[in-house]
C-alpha cells in the first residue's frame, strides 16, 4: 500500500514537469489567427498524453505553415 501511495505521489509530481505546447500562427495576408494546442482531456497518463498532444500541436502548426501562416510565438 505504501509503495502505491509513493508511486501516485511521484507520478503527480512529475505530471507538472511536462509542458503543453501552444502554437499561435497568423496569416500575413488576411490577418487570420489560428491556435494549435492540446486536443485531449484528463488522462491516467499525463506525461505520455502531453507528449502526444505536443506532437499533434506541432503537426497542426506545420500544416498551417505550409498554407502560408507564420508563427507569432
Amino acid at each position: 500500500m505504501l509503495r502505491f501511495a509513493l508511486t501516485a505521489v511521484l507520478a503527480s509530481a512529475l505530471a507538472g514537469c511536462a509542458q503543453a505546447e501552444v502554437i499561435i500562427l497568423k496569416n500575413p495576408k488576411t490577418g487570420e489567427i489560428k491556435e494549435c494546442s492540446r486536443n485531449s482531456g484528463p488522462t491516467l497518463f499525463p506525461i505520455a498524453q502531453t507528449m502526444i498532444d505536443n506532437s499533434a500541436a506541432r503537426s497542426c502548426a506545420a500544416g498551417y505553415e505550409a498554407a502560408g501562416f507564420v508563427r507569432m510565438n
